[in-house]
C-alpha cells in the first residue's frame, strides 16, 4: 500500500480553532459540558453570595414639573427651552437648595441625582438610603426645597423691578408737580412741553408696574410637586434575580472561554478527522466504538466471541476488511500491532482481530511478542507458562509452543512464555526471524502484538520482521504527540505502517446506521451466556474422558498421527469449509513449504480452557488476572 514519505507527510496539532466549524465547537461545549457547568455555578454563587452580604439600599423618587412664572397658567411650559431646564435641574443642587433640605430633614443633606424625564419639562429627583422612608422623605425635600427657593427668589426679583419702577414713578412725579407749583406754567410753552413728556412717561410706568403686581399675583410659584416620594419596600440594590441572571450569562461566556483554551492546549487525540489531519500520509482503517458489555475493565474481553453481533463486533470485521483489501496490493503474511503507549488498546485489537479472522476461515496465529507486559493469552484463558521465548531458548520445539483456542479451530496462539530479562536482544536474534518464517509458511496470517513504540525498542526491533504493521490509538487518552513522535521514530527504520485503528472513537459510538441489525443483541446475549455455561461443563467432561482414556490405553495403540481440527462437533472451521489435517511434526518446517497443512498443536492444547467472555459464570475457569486491560 503507498504510503508518503517523510518530506510528503507533515503533522499538525489537530487544527486549531479557527480551521473548525459550528459541530466541531458544539463538540467541543458538549465534551466539556462539565467545566461550563462548574463555572456557571461558581459565579452564580458568588454573585448570590455578595448580594446576601450586601446592605439593602433603598430609593425613592419624586417628580418635578418646571413651569414659566408669572403666567395665567400655573402649568404652562411655554417659553421653557432646554437651556432653562438644565438650569433648572442645576440649581437643584444649589447651596441654598441644600440648606433648605438640611432644614427640612434635620440631618445632613443625602446624594441625589435628577434627570429630565423624555422631552418633557419634568425632572426625577431621586435619593438612595438604607432607609425607605428616609429615601422618600429626602427626595420630597429636595422637590419642595427647589420650588421653595426658586419661587422666593422669582418674587424678590419681582419686588426689586417694582421698586426700581416705582422709584422712576416717583421722580417723574415730582418733576411734573415742580412744573405745575412754578407761576406762568399754564401759559409757558416751555414748561408745557416739559409735561408732555413726562406725563406718558409716568403712564408707561404705572402700566409696567400694574403688569410686574399682576405677574406676581397670577403665578409666581417656579414649579410644581406632581409626583411625591412614597416608601419603596423593594430594594434597588442588590437585585437578587437580575445579578443571578447576569452572573449566569458572565459564567455561561466565562465557561466557553475556558473549555476553548482548554481544548487549544489539550493536545489528545478526539477523533478520525484529527488524526487524519495529525498523519496525513497514514490512512485511519479501523475506528472501533467504546465495548459497552466490558463491564470489569481489569478483566480481558473478547467481544467478538462473546458478541459477536455487537457494534463493536462489527468494527473488528470492518477492520479484517480493510487489512484484507490492502492485502491485495502488498501481501501481508505477517501484521504487526503496536501502540504510542501503554493502555491504547493494542492486545485488545490484536485478540479480536485475530478471532474474527479465523471466524472468516483463515488460518490465523496470533503471536504474542510484548515481552514485558503479555497479555495476550488472557484474552484466550490459555496457559503462559511455555510459549515463544520456551522457542528461542530451545527449552521447547514451536508445536508444543503452540495453543490451541477452543471453539476456534482456525486459531493457534502462541504466548510470550517466561518473561526474558532482555527482550529486546532476544526479539533481534535469528531465531526470532526463523519462528516469523515457520509462522508465516503454515497461517494465511501471524498477528503480532509488540511493546508500544515510545517506552522501548521492541516494537522498531519486530518492523523488520513483518509485511505490516497497525497503529492503535486511543481516543480522549494518546496525546497528538506522542502519535506523531511514534510514527516518526518508526519511520527512521522504515517501518511497514499501513494503517492507524482508532480506538473508544466517540462518534462511532453516535452513529445511528451502526445499530443496524442488532435489534435482538440483548437477546442474543442472554443465550450466549447460556451457551457459555453449557460449553463449560462439557469441556470438563471430555477433559476428565481424555484422562481416563490416557490411563487405559497402552502406550502403543495410542495414535500420535493426523487429526482434523474441528469446531467441536467434527463438521469443519464453521464456515463451510473442510478442516486442514493436522500432520505432527518434530522441527521448525521448512519456509519454503508455503502450502503445507495446517499444524497440529502440541501437548499444551488439552489444557486450554474456553476463551475469555464476560458471561463467564459456573464451573467455567477464570483466566489469571495481571494489570490493568489495555482497552479501557
Amino acid at each position: 500500500m503507498a504510503r508518503a514519505t517523510d518530506g510528503e507527510r507533515t503533522t499538525s496539532a489537530g487544527g486549531g480553532l479557527a480551521e473548525r466549524g459550528l459541530v466541531d465547537y458544539l463538540r467541543i461545549l458538549w465534551r466539556h459540558k462539565l467545566l461550563i457547568a462548574v463555572t456557571v455555578v461558581v459565579t452564580t454563587g458568588a454573585a448570590v453570595g455578595l448580594d446576601h452580604v450586601r446592605h439593602r439600599t433603598y430609593q425613592g423618587t419624586a417628580e418635578v414639573l418646571f413651569t414659566v412664572q408669572g403666567t395665567s397658567d400655573a402649568s404652562s411650559t411655554t417659553g421653557l427651552t432646554p437651556a432653562d431646564l438644565a438650569t433648572d435641574i442645576e440649581l437643584i443642587g444649589s447651596g441654598p437648595v441644600q440648606a433648605a433640605v438640611v432644614k427640612q430633614l434635620h440631618a445632613t443633606a443625602p446624594a441625589f441625582t435628577a434627570t429630565e424625564v423624555g422631552a418633557t419639562n419634568v425632572a426625577q429627583i431621586s435619593v438612595r438610603s438604607a432607609s425607605p422612608d428616609f429615601a422618600a422623605a429626602a427626595a420630597n425635600a429636595y422637590a419642595r426645597a427647589y420650588i421653595q427657593v426658586a419661587t422666593q427668589s422669582y418674587l424678590k426679583s419681582q419686588a426689586a423691578a417694582e421698586e426700581q419702577i416705582q422709584e422712576q414713578m416717583i421722580a417723574q412725579q415730582e418733576q411734573i408737580n415742580s412744573i405745575l407749583a412754578t407761576p406762568g406754567s399754564a401759559t409757558s410753552p416751555t414748561l408745557q412741553a416739559q409735561l408732555a413728556t413726562l406725563e406718558p412717561g409716568l403712564t408707561s410706568l404705572q402700566q409696567q408696574l400694574n403688569q410686574l403686581q399682576l405677574n406676581t399675583a397670577q403665578n409666581g410659584s417656579a414649579g410644581q410637586l406632581v409626583a411625591p416620594a412614597v416608601p419603596d419596600p423593594v430594594p434597588v440594590s442588590p437585585k437578587r434575580v437580575q445579578d443571578a441572571v447576569i452572573a449566569v450569562g458572565v459564567g455561561l461566556l466565562l465557561g466557553i472561554g475556558l473549555a476553548l483554551l482548554r481544548e487549544n492546549l489539550d493536545d489528545r487525540v478526539r477523533g478520525k478527522d484529527q488524526l487524519e489531519q495529525l498523519m496525513p500520509g497514514i490512512p485511519v482503517i479501523g475506528l472501533i466504538p467504546v465495548i459497552d458489555h466490558w463491564r470489569n475493565r481489569k478483566k480481558p474481553f473478547l467481544v467478538t466471541q462473546s458478541h459477536p453481533r455487537s457494534p463493536a463486533s462489527e468494527a473488528y470485521r470492518g477492520l479484517r476488511t480493510s487489512v484484507q483489501f490492502m492485502a491485495l496490493e502488498s501481501p501481508t503474511k505477517v501484521l504487526q500491532i503496536t501502540s504510542p503507549l501503554t493502555g491504547a488498546g493494542k492486545t485488545t485489537t490484536a485478540a479480536n482481530l485475530a478471532w474474527i479472522m479465523a471466524d472468516a476461515g483463515q488460518r490465523v496465529v496470533v503471536l504474542d511478542c510484548d515481552l514485558r507486559q503479555p497479555r495476550i493469552h488472557e484474552f484466550f484463558g490459555l496457559s503462559n507458562d511455555v510459549g515463544f521465548t520456551s522457542v528461542l531458548l530451545g527449552e521447547t520445539e514451536l508445536e508444543d509452543a503452540l495453543l490451541r483456542v477452543p471453539d476456534q479451530p482456525a486459531l493457534l496462539v502462541l504466548p510470550t512464555g517466561p518473561v526474558s530479562p532482555n527482550p529486546s536482544e532476544l526479539l533481534s536474534s535469528a531465531r526470532t526471524q526463523q519462528v516469523f518464517k515457520s509462522l508465516s509458511a503454515y497461517a494465511d496470517i501471524v498477528i503480532v502484538d509488540s511493546a508500544p513504540v515510545l517506552p522501548v525498542t521492541d516494537a522498531a526491533v519486530l518492523s523488520t520482521n513483518v509485511d505490516a504493521m497497525l497503529l492503535v490509538v486511543s481516543a480522549g487518552t494518546d496525546k497528538g504527540r506522542d502519535v506523531a513522535r511514534s510514527v516518526e521514530l518508526l519511520d527512521q527504520i522504515n517501518a511497514p505502517i499501513v494503517g492507524i485503528v482508532l480506538n473508544r472513537d466517540p462518534a462511532r459510538d453516535s452513529s445511528s446506521y451502526y445499530r443496524y441489525g442488532h435489534e435482538e443483541e440483548e437477546k442474543d446475549t442472554a443465550k450466549d451466556t447460556a451457551k457459555d455455561t453449557a460449553r463449560a461443563k462439557d469441556t470438563a467432561k471430555a477433559k476428565a474422558k481424555d484422562k481416563d482414556k490416557d490411563k487405559s490405553e497402552p502406550e502403543d495403540e495410542k495414535k500420535p498421527a493426523a487429526a482434523v481440527l474441528t469446531n467441536g462437533n467434527g463438521n469443519g472451521n464453521g464456515n463451510g469449509k473442510a478442516a486442514h489435517d493436522l500432520i505432527l511434526v518434530q522441527n521448525l518446517p521448512a519456509v519454503e513449504e508455503e502450502d503445507a497443512d495446517w499444524w497440529p498443536v502440541g501437548r499444551h492444547a488439552k489444557a486450554a480452557p474456553s476463551p475469555v467472555s464476560d458471561t463467564q459464570s459456573g464451573d467455567t475457569p477464570a483466566p489469571p488476572q495481571t494489570g490493568d486491560a489495555p482497552h479501557e
